[in-house]
């Protein structure tokens, strides 16, 4: 057999890196083809990756604890007598490792047969304006064509990437005894990710009061959070404003017809945005249990990256860490995200009369590339409906 090199695998569109956790075989020892070879610690988890080739585990490149950049070579899989040695020193040869790639790009090995690469005319044209790697991409479209939207993602997050690397400013001399924890991970996931909402979207904040009375006595029946009810509610007032539950993808807008809300999970690894499928099918007590399923896996450090996928609106909650209103940033590419503060006893008029209910503040960050105003704040007031009068979101089956 030829020797494959095996690359940093891309599990996510954003990942730009990977961090080794363990090799789950050791060098001299057999590896078989789609069976578990490391664990990998991406932008979002910690996943197993298999093997792409049976043969002989040669060299591993990236020790455990290491960082390996997205289609960096990570380990050597061949015959236990194939010369290695050319790989070893220096990046080898693309016509040599590669197992799937583009006819036009290099010449294939004659060991091996190449594989055409899925893509579409236009993102073709569009990955080389950009200089993407399209054979490192896993597509989006029809049976993993990669499209136009794969490329603009990529291209994105390479942005992101060049611009983290930019030399820093040398730092002003200081007395003052400091602790360097490294911005790798999870963590550093986090920080690129919000970097490029914030460089990337139009982002407005507006925020709405919401009079919970009626959602707190249902409480006392319904044994499920504040923020299950506020899901459900988002849930059905995207049926009423989907352009809301949209992304700008180049020139488009691409209105999604499935609405799928991800919910903030706070973590010791940092905050994680799992996703509740086809959240307007279902009723207040079915997502407060998928929302409990996915807030345990996410604290064990279980979710996969079919967790995170294809979430289409987000809400998170500030308000149980004790935060009255805050400006949430928009968890990119959706069009908005709704931050919840604390429900308060608070001084209200009702009629003439003042009394105290408990009241939560909503926030609604939207991309007002995509949104104007007037349509995102019926949206917030629509939420707002609903919570006010939760039989319509209770009490009726979800469409």
């Amino acid at each position: 057999m030829a020797v494959t090199v095996f690359r940093m695998t891309q599990i996510s569109m954003t990942m730009v890196e990977g961090k080794i956790v363990k090799w789950l075989r050791q060098e001299g020892e057999q590896v078989t083809e789609d069976e578990p070879l490391l664990e990998t610690e991406t932008d979002k988890v910690t996943v197993e990756i298999s093997a792409p080739a049976t043969g002989i585990l040669r060299k591993i490149l990236v020790c455990e604890g290491d960082y390996a950049q997205v289609g960096s070579p990570i380990c050597l899989i061949a015959d236990a007598n194939e010369d290695i040695s050319g790989y070893l020193d220096g990046a080898p040869a693309d016509s040599q490792t590669e197992t799937v790639q583009e006819a036009e790009v290099g010449e294939s090995s004659p060991q091996q047969t190449p594989v055409k690469l899925k893509i579409s005319p236009l993102a073709r044209n569009l990955a080389k304006k950009y200089g993407v790697d399209a054979s490192r991409l896993s597509g989006s479209g029809p049976d993993g064509l990669i499209v136009k939207a794969d490329i603009e993602a990529a291209h994105a997050a390479a942005k992101a990437v060049a611009i983290k690397q930019t030399p820093p400013v040398a730092a002003i001399e200081s007395e003052v005894e400091v602790e360097m924890v490294p911005l790798r991970g999870i963590r550093k996931s986090i920080a690129d990710h919000l970097s490029l909402s914030k460089k990337t979207a139009a982002d407005v904040t507006t925020v709405m009061d919401v009079d919970m009375t009626k959602i707190a006595a249902y409480r006392k029946v319904l044994p499920v959070s504040y923020t299950s009810f506020v899901v459900r509610a988002a849930a059905k007032a995207l049926q009423d404003y989907p352009m809301l539950n949209s992304s700008l993808v180049g020139e488009n807008i691409q209105i999604k017809k499935q609405i799928n809300v991800c919910v903030a999970v706070a973590t010791d690894a940092g905050l994680m945005t799992p996703v509740i499928r086809d959240t307007d099918k279902k009723n207040v007590v079915t997502i407060a249990e998928e929302m409990d399923v996915l807030a345990n896996k996410g604290r064990d450090g279980q979710l996969a990256p079919a967790d995170f996928a294809d979430g289409t609106f987000t809400v998170t909650n500030s308000g149980t860490f004790g935060s009255l209103l805050f400006t949430p940033i928009i968890n990119y590419p959706q069009c908005a995200i709704l931050g919840m503060g604390k429900v308060a006893k608070t001084p209200i008029v009702r009629g003439d009369e003042i009394i105290a209910a408990p009241l939560m503040y909503l926030c609604l960050t939207y991309d007002h590339r995509i949104v104007d105003g007037a349509p995102a704040v019926k949206f917030l007031k629509q939420i707002k409906t609903y919570l006010e009068n939760p039989e319509q979101i209770v009490m009726n089956k979800p469409k």
